[in-house]
């Protein structure tokens, strides 16, 4: 099984710590974001990784060449969206690949995304998570100046991508060098997209400046599967 880590985003909502090191080598507690993401995958039996950079890739390949010596670094041209940067990936990918950013800490059990996606014969497999949102205030129903229905103070429930996903070779190596994002490109694949709802898998985001100053303290021991 073969896993693309995509690490080439400018990083820009964690400026202006990015102004000195790509996402991907920012540091929770003593180790960088694709440190935790290797070994997430490695855990998950996965032997062969490739990591896509284009952001101050020079700093990137030569840490992971330092540290991880295995993992192969794919070098891109340009930036070309969350689905577009996997075009740089294609010669590389083979079966059904895993495909992950490099800000989301996880414990994710792999095997439960892979037999989804082969189950359901889909191109694309994406893992989302349940989440609720309730507002503080109510919510009015209203038609031709009419109230037709009150809710006060509701709660939404909904699924969202994780940035994790199970994609099959051939929708990686169909893919021209232009600019695509994952829902772009999962819309153009319908009907054949699964969504694995990862009910006991642990997440956290760290997307910004607070989120990583807040992933210093969360328990890293639940990044264990």
């Amino acid at each position: 099984m073969k896993a693309v880590v995509l690490a080439a985003g400018l990083g820009t909502r964690l400026r202006p710590l990015t102004f000195f090191v790509p996402k991907a080598l920012a540091a929770v507690g003593s180790k960088p974001l694709i440190d935790y993401v290797i070994e997430w995958l490695r855990r998950n039996g996965v032997r062969e990784v490739a990591v896509v950079g284009y952001y101050m890739q020079d700093l990137l390949r030569s840490y992971l060449s330092e540290l991880h010596p295995d993992v192969v670094f794919i070098k891109s041209r340009r930036l070309l969206g969350t689905a577009g940067q996997l075009y740089y990936a294609k010669e590389w990918a083979e079966g059904d690949v895993v495909v992950a950013n490099t800000d989301v800490l996880t414990n994710l059990d792999l095997r439960g995304p892979l037999q989804l996606h082969r189950s359901k014969e889909a191109l694309l497999t994406v893992v989302g998570t349940a989440n609720k949102t309730s507002l503080r205030f109510g919510v009015l129903e209203v038609e031709n100046g009419l109230l037709t229905a009150w809710r006060e103070k509701p709660t939404f429930e909904y699924i969202t991508s994780t940035g994790i996903y199970v994609i099959s070779d051939a929708v990686v190596k169909s893919l021209p060098e232009e600019y695509l994002d994952m829902d772009v490109l999962a819309r153009s694949l319908m009907p054949r997209v699964a969504v694995y709802e990862a009910e006991q898998a642990f997440f956290y985001d760290v997307g910004t400046l607070e989120d990583l100053a807040k992933a210093r303290h969360v328990e890293l021991g639940h990044l264990r599967p």
